[in-house]
């Protein structure tokens, strides 16, 4: 009892009650045990589908999960992360608003998730004989239309959830739905092969999407706010201020990545999708940590809270990069892992350099999501649709050039047009002061990308397992004390609007 009282004291200490640092510690806690534990799973049964349908049943799989997502993004019009923002930002100064603003936002995701749910289902063997070609997936396309339905409309109350901080709730949700994805889906494959694993899928998030309406409706009520539907046009500002760029944002990247894939089944074949869909499940655990993560910053930047702590500020921008750097190396290090894990057919050269590429691309993705949280909060939305365009252009055309080296010409697409779109928006965001200079710009960010470079052409190049564990373990320290030393930093040469050197002590 003794040690656990001292074990609570020293945790107030470091996170005092009502700080920053606590709220945020409150909301990536549940995150991320949500993320492990339901990732995880959903890894789990990824990996279990990928051996029983093989690289061919595996890529088809992975195709219509990309169409749907595809059409999903059409469906969702950047509502998520519009409830998300809206709702951190007038919770507690205008219950009344807020009420109006998610029954207008819920009102708009029922109306366009049936109508693009249903269109779809009229139009699936024309996608499946032309685009995704393969005619016989038409059954399977029509029973993706309710993932698409049920993943648009659990997608804004999860947004809800967060702008009400409520991050406890939305890691109940995450974990139901990764607690019933690996049965259902490893059950549905059993039983019904192909069509089985999207039925699985379907049934999963469907009971998700109906616990998380409850969820939201007790969060609502103890919030003091009451949805409500009448005069919801007044706040049609919202949906032209906001969900409009940030619609066009996401309406690139999806259909973007689906023209990618569709590209890779008409040069090479599905089994070369299956082998980059392989490698990139263990870029879609990071990436969903990442989004985790971001969801219990968002809410606080969005608020203003932390404008005055240039300590937060620099966090956000570290966090996610740190977390995608440290695990992605040992990956990068040993891609001989997807054979192991996935089964022979995934042991080839091909296979574990696609993986190399995929986890170098990672590292550059979980440095970007720091900077998009920094767009999200002060409205600069339309600077994301600009972003986007340009990475779309890029990846597009590397990969028409790339495209004959199959899934390793797709891996190294997304890594050229990531990193060309990172090193040229870096600039724009010490100009216009949105981030910490001496956290992007430095001799310390510097080490840490000639680490991942260097580790990256070392397994690229095929060198001896000794060589590269020699590599890694001496990489350890120079990564270790560069991110502590960014983090740490207490002068900036250019420092951002807030109060650099005035933080706040319980920042």
């Amino acid at each position: 009892m003794k040690l656990i009282s001292l074990t609570r004291e020293h945790i107030s200490k470091i996170l005092p009650r009502n700080s920053l640092r606590r709220r945020f510690a409150k909301g990536a806690f549940w995150s991320i045990a949500a993320t492990v534990l339901a990732q995880g799973l959903t890894f789990v049964a990824s990996v279990v589908v990928a051996r029983l349908l093989d690289p061919t049943g595996f890529g088809e799989l992975e195709m219509i999960r990309s169409t749907v997502g595809m059409f999903g993004v059409f469906a969702g019009l950047g509502i998520g992360l519009t409830a998300t923002k809206y709702i951190a930002q007038f919770r507690r100064s205008d219950p009344v608003r807020t009420g109006r603003i998610i029954g207008l936002l819920y009102a708009i995701m029922l109306i366009s998730s049936s109508v693009i749910s249903v269109a779809i289902f009229a139009i699936a063997p024309y996608l499946a004989a032309g685009p995704i070609k393969a005619a016989h997936l038409t059954t399977e396309l029509r029973i993706g239309c309710g993932l698409l339905f049920f993943n648009t409309l659990i997608g804004a109350q999860i947004g809800a959830l967060a702008g009400f901080e409520s991050f406890r709730m939305v890691a109940l949700i995450s974990l139901v739905r990764g607690v019933l994805t690996l049965p259902l889906m490893v059950i549905g494959v059993l039983l019904f092969g192909l069509s089985g694993a999207v039925s699985g899928l379907v049934c999963a998030v469907g009971v998700s999407c109906i616990l998380a309406w409850f969820i939201l409706r007790k969060e609502t009520d103890n919030a003091g706010v009451r949805i409500t539907y009448r005069h919801i046009g007044s706040e049609f500002g919202v949906l032209w201020g906001f969900s409009l760029p940030a619609f066009f944002s996401s309406a690139m990247v999806g259909p973007v990545r689906w023209s990618a894939n569709a590209l890779l089944v008409h040069q090479a074949s599905y089994a070369e999708l299956g082998i980059f869909m392989a490698a990139t499940q263990f870029q879609r655990i990071l990436e969903m940590a990442g989004i985790k993560i971001g969801a219990a910053l968002v809410p606080i930047l969005a608020s203003g809270d932390a404008k005055k702590s240039e300590r937060f500020n620099r966090g956000n921008i570290l966090i996610s990069w740190m977390i995608g750097v440290g695990a992605a190396l040992p990956l990068i290090c040993f891609p001989e892992m997807i054979g192991l894990l996935f089964g022979q057919k995934y042991a080839d050269i091909n296979a574990q350099r696609t993986l190399v590429m995929v986890m170098c691309c990672t590292c550059i993705i979980m440095y970007k999501q720091g900077l998009s949280r920094v767009l999200v909060a002060n409205g600069l939305m339309w600077w994301a649709v600009l972003s986007n365009m340009m990475w779309a252009a890029v990846l597009l055309t590397s990969f028409w050039f790339l495209r004959r080296f199959g899934a390793i010409g797709l891996a190294g697409a997304f890594v050229i047009a990531y990193g060309l779109n990172t090193i040229c928006f870096v600039p724009l965001y010490v100009f216009k002061k949105l981030a910490p200079k001496g956290t992007l710009i430095s001799t310390r960010a510097i080490v840490i990308w000639l680490m991942i470079i260097l580790l990256t052409c070392l397994s690229m190049f095929r060198y001896s397992l000794l060589i590269r564990a020699i590599a890694l373990a001496a990489a350890i320290f120079p990564l270790y004390y560069s991110f502590r030393d960014l983090f740490l930093l207490r002068k900036t040469s250019s420092p951002p609007d807030f109060a650099a050197n005035n933080v706040t002590p319980d920042d």
